[in-house]
C-alpha cells in the first residue's frame, strides 16, 4: 500500500466526450466517488470535502483507497478524467481538484 502521487497527473476531459455542461462542472461538488472508463466504482473509504465555495471558485478534497490497479479515474461523472498517474489496489490517495469560472457573478 502506498499513497499515490499527483504531482505529475493531468485533469482534462474524457475523450469523445461532449463539451462540459453545467451538469458535469456541478457533479464534482457531489459526495461520489472515482470511477474507471466504463463507470466501475474503484475506490472504498471515499470522502470528498468542499475546501472552498464561493461565486468563482469551488476546491475540493478527494480522500480514500483505490481497489484496483490503474493510470487514469474519473471523478464525480466519467466526462473528467485524471491522468498521468499510476496507483495499485490498496493505495491511498489524497487530492484537490479546483474549479475555477469566470463571467457575470
Amino acid at each position: 500500500m502506498a499513497q499515490v502521487d499527483f504531482s505529475n497527473a493531468v485533469l482534462d476531459v474524457k475523450s469523445g466526450s461532449t463539451p462540459l455542461t453545467n451538469g458535469s462542472v456541478l457533479g464534482f461538488t457531489t459526495n461520489t466517488t472515482l470511477f474507471d472508463a466504463s463507470g466501475t466504482v474503484i475506490t472504498t473509504n471515499h470522502s470528498q470535502t468542499t475546501l472552498v465555495s464561493t461565486s468563482s471558485k469551488v476546491s475540493i478534497l478527494y480522500t480514500g483507497q483505490f481497489t484496483t490497479s490503474g493510470t487514469e479515474c474519473y471523478p464525480g461523472n466519467i466526462y473528467m478524467r485524471v491522468s498521468n498517474i499510476s496507483f495499485s489496489a490498496g493505495d491511498t490517495y489524497s487530492f484537490v481538484i479546483d474549479v475555477e469560472v469566470t463571467g457575470n457573478t
